[in-house]
């Protein structure tokens, strides 16, 4: 991933963050640590923070002073593996604009930001941002988004013996008896390297 353009960092990831202090925050700074801890890092922390008509400068200034250590306290927990952290606070425009603008200044490699997965109304304001930048950002983006929020319409709630087998077996197996022997849709998986399954123990090949 260290392919940055600007010259200066060609010999490290540059992964920039972008949260906006709601409750998944933490996690999608935890998931940014987890990829910049990958490889030699440069981890950017980004919150922008919104201006109103009715805010005076100081109490602009006094809410990026906040801003500022409730960014602090969200980056305590980056692994030390993450060679370097750099805290952003902006100040007014649109989100999305903010952020691709830095992920180009910095010359980014890749863009963490979360998701709230909200439908309808919701989804059109606290969505809108992830959406724009997988469209517009001038690199890569890795949305996260809650295990807690509930399964699309569309796909089944996994098997509950399948779910167990993993569980039981450390994921050497990935299926229950019924599944392995039948999937209810095509379904053609196999390992890299080959590996040979007897009952509940997968041995793989060296």
């Amino acid at each position: 991933m260290a392919s940055s353009t600007n010259g200066d960092t060609a010999d490290k990831s540059v992964i920039l963050v972008a949260i906006d202090l709601s409750p998944i925050s933490e996690a999608v700074v935890r998931t940014a640590a987890t990829v910049a801890g990958a490889c030699p890092s440069e981890l950017h922390v980004l919150h922008v923070q919104p201006s109103t008509a009715q805010s005076t400068a100081a109490l602009h200034l006094t809410a990026i002073d906040e801003m500022k250590e409730k960014l602090e306290k969200l980056v305590g927990a980056v692994p030390r593996s993450v060679e370097r952290v750099i805290i952003h606070v902006r100040s007014g425009g649109e989100a999305e604009i903010e952020i691709a603008q830095l992920a180009s200044d910095i010359g980014a490699d890749i863009i963490v930001v979360g998701t709230h997965g909200h439908r309808g109304i919701e989804r059109l304001l606290l969505g809108s941002v992830a959406e724009a930048l997988v469209r517009n950002a001038p690199c890569p983006v890795l949305t996260y988004r809650p295990k807690t929020i509930p399964l699309w319409a569309r796909i089944e709630p996994p098997c509950p013996d399948c779910v167990a087998v993993r569980q039981a077996t450390g994921r050497a197996t990935l299926w229950c008896q019924r599944h392995s022997q039948h999937h209810p849709r095509l379904h053609l998986h196999y390992e890299v390297p080959p590996s040979f399954g007897i009952g509940s123990m997968t041995f793989r090949t060296t």
